[in-house]
């Protein structure tokens, strides 16, 4: 062979090793095998799988996250709520046998009450209402500010003004109405329309797997929708803000109205109750699914930096003796050509 063949020679096998050097570099620099799929072969197929796969257990642990942190926050309004519900019971109970002097007390630590429940109805986690339903945007006790002066508080007020003793049943039942009418509800329309029916609002954990979490402001777990918790919460805090010394001291349904309040207290605190261990128990399904999910996906990021991912170690090693061969390849060349070179000279 010619030296100017072989010079041609050196220059194809200079030239490959060139791209695989590159190829080398490129690895070490990214830590992985290839940029495109098609450089994969015959392994691209699983690569593919592979991160369908990951996306799919990634797009179900996240949204299990975003809704246990959901359910967190909504766990700690139904246990505040709670709170709420059963000491008023113990109040109304004690405020059977009060002075005058202890109702002016009572109506005003019912009317703060009344206040911070409607402000708790309409707590909201990452920019939406917790218990509005699927209406995430709007507040389900639209005029929570002024709750103690709206158009419930002030049709109960006018109905326990009434109060003798004779007529407990009726001021009672005027007072439910007040709750629940169209015209002096202190819910959202939407919730006492449409939110009435609709299904409560659940999160996608896993193929064909979903938990509710929702909670409504206005409706029990049992769809309960007249006596629910939270509109008894609001009935019953209304009805102690608006007693007065003179109610007091003039008997009549002073009892039977305090009965009914700690009766009514004692049913909300248990549906709560019984809220929060729903809650509960959804919030352990979605934590399990999302164990499962983060199991698995280590075995799938494994299986996938397997097919996907270099060995460092082994891939700079390579480089380096890629580097010594092109070296050598050149200095060969360069030897190469100087006797090509001399021989034309003679």
């Amino acid at each position: 062979m010619s030296i100017i063949g072989s010079i041609g020679n050196l220059a194809v096998d200079q030239a490959a090793l060139r791209l695989r050097l590159d190829t080398a570099s490129r690895q070490v620099s990214t830590g992985q095998k290839a940029q495109v799929y098609g450089d994969l072969r015959p392994e691209a197929r699983r690569a593919i799988d592979l991160r369908g796969e990951v996306a799919r257990r990634e797009a179900y642990a996240n949204a299990a996250d975003r809704a246990l942190a959901r359910a967190d926050a909504t766990q700690t309004v139904l246990g505040r709520l709670q709170e709420i519900a059963a000491t008023v019971g113990a109040e109304a109970l004690r405020a059977k046998t009060m002075a005058t002097t202890g109702a002016e007390a009572l109506a005003r630590t019912a009317a703060a009450a009344l206040a911070e429940v409607a402000a708790l109805l309409n707590t909201r986690h990452g920019g939406e209402y917790l218990f509005g339903g699927s209406d995430v945007t709007a507040p389900p006790v639209p005029d929570a500010e002024n709750v103690t002066a709206g158009p419930m508080a002030t049709a109960i007020t006018a109905a326990i003004a009434t109060l003798d003793a004779t007529n407990a049943a009726t001021v009672l039942a005027d007072t439910v109405t007040a709750a629940t009418d169209a015209a002096t509800s202190p819910f959202s329309a939407f919730l006492e329309g449409a939110g009435t029916t609709e299904a409560t609002r659940a999160v996608q954990v896993a193929d064909g797997e979903r938990v509710q979490i929702g909670v409504f402001a206005n409706r029990g777990q049992d769809g309960e929708v007249v006596a629910s918790w939270g509109r008894e919460l609001l009935r019953n805090l209304a009805i102690m803000a608006a007693v007065t010394p003179a109610l007091a001291a003039e008997g009549g349904g002073w009892s039977g109205l305090m009965d009914s309040v700690a009766s009514a207290m004692g049913v909300a605190a248990t549906s709560l109750a019984n809220e929060q261990a729903m809650l509960g128990a959804a919030q352990q399904r979605i934590g399990a699914v999302s164990d499962r999910h983060q199991d698995t996906l280590v075995a799938l990021r494994t299986q996938l930096g397997s097919v996907e991912e270099v060995d460092l170690a082994q891939a700079a090693a390579e480089m380096s003796l890629l580097k010594l061969r092109l070296e050598a390849s050149y200095e060969a060349t360069g030897m190469l050509s100087r006797l090509s070179l001399a021989a034309l000279l003679r």
